[in-house]
């Protein structure tokens, strides 16, 4: 395996774990939460007061550059093959 694969599955795991910590973090604050408005829902509004939306998002950020490391060999392939 190549030094990108290896560097796509640490920050695949690493977005993997912030998001499950993320998520038990909000869980965990939506107990707490008295009131919430309809349209973002209860979950999201443990997000929102929980300030968690920048670990969430990084969290996003961190699985999909992982999956592109991952797959860039396959998506390099795919990319000649279709311009051609």
């Amino acid at each position: 395996m190549a030094k990108k694969d290896w560097c796509g599955i640490l920050f695949f795991i690493c977005g993997v774990i912030l998001f499950g910590f993320t998520s038990v973090g909000t869980v965990v604050s939506m107990s707490f939460l008295e009131g919430w408005g309809n349209p973002p829902g209860k979950y999201w509004s443990a997000i929102q007061q929980g300030r968690l939306m920048f670990p969430m998002i990084f969290s996003w950020v961190l699985m999909s550059v992982g999956l592109v490391f991952i797959f860039s060999n396959e998506l390099k392939n795919l990319y000649i093959r279709l311009s051609n």
